[in-house]
């Protein structure tokens, strides 16, 4: 199987977009959603080889917001099945992009949140499957990150399982909706674990989406990853 760099890629997507869309580079964006995003330490995160700020204005530009959104999908997913350090940091800018109905690819932005809610849950030790395709909580601490991250923005998920205009057209998954509701701890008895379950269809078949074996020319066009 091809392993695909996803750090060259997301410097590739993010070369490209700013290639483009050079203004991108310029402020900082005043839109409420990406408030205090110029102050995390980006480069302290764990295979964030990017200007994350970038990529999430560009998000904003209905002229940018395709490439920003591969930039992102390189950043988030360190492969077709797992979650990058990058996206618990990422998450709560995530949340409240999504959650504004004016944003350039609102749908694909929160296809992606529900990857990270599928993708996030513990793992069990004791379940081989569990092992298998997850492997040791410990070795994969970018999950309970992602796990707190989404518990202290529950209100976000609230208000996007809400926004009947968001979900009209998106064909949620049964699954994907209880990963989603579990991940927030939105349903869930007081002290009881939220188990890993097999990653449904509809889970799946978004996550393998975000993350596709480049072609050779993709990094230098940004299309096509």
């Amino acid at each position: 199987m091809c392993k695909v760099d996803h750090g060259a890629a997301a410097v590739a997507a993010t070369a490209a977009l700013t290639a483009a869309h050079p203004h991108l580079r310029n402020a900082a964006s005043s839109h409420p959603a990406l408030e205090g995003c110029e102050d995390v330490e980006w480069s302290a995160v764990p295979g964030c080889p990017v200007d994350v700020p970038v990529v999430l204005r560009g998000l904003l530009d209905p002229n940018a917001a395709e490439m920003a959104e591969r930039a992102l999908d390189w950043l988030v997913m360190s492969g077709p099945m797992s979650i990058s350090a990058v996206m618990p940091m990422v998450l709560p800018y995530l949340l409240r992009l999504t959650a504004d109905p004016s944003i350039p690819r609102r749908d694909e932005l929160f296809g992606l949140v529900l990857v990270a809610a599928a993708l996030s849950a513990p793992t069990d030790p004791d379940n081989a499957w569990d092992m298998a395709v997850g492997g040791l909580e410990t070795d994969h601490p970018e999950r309970a990150l992602c796990r707190a991250a989404f518990g202290a923005d529950a209100a976000w998920v609230r208000r996007l399982l809400a926004d009947d205009e968001l979900l009209a057209g998106l064909h949620l998954g049964e699954d994907e909706r209880v990963s989603l509701v579990q991940a927030a701890g939105l349903q869930r008895a007081k002290g009881q674990r939220r188990q890993r379950a097999p990653v449904g269809a509809d889970a799946r078949h978004r996550a393998e989406k975000s993350v596709v074996v480049p072609s050779p020319r993709s990094h230098a066009s940004g299309r096509d990853h």
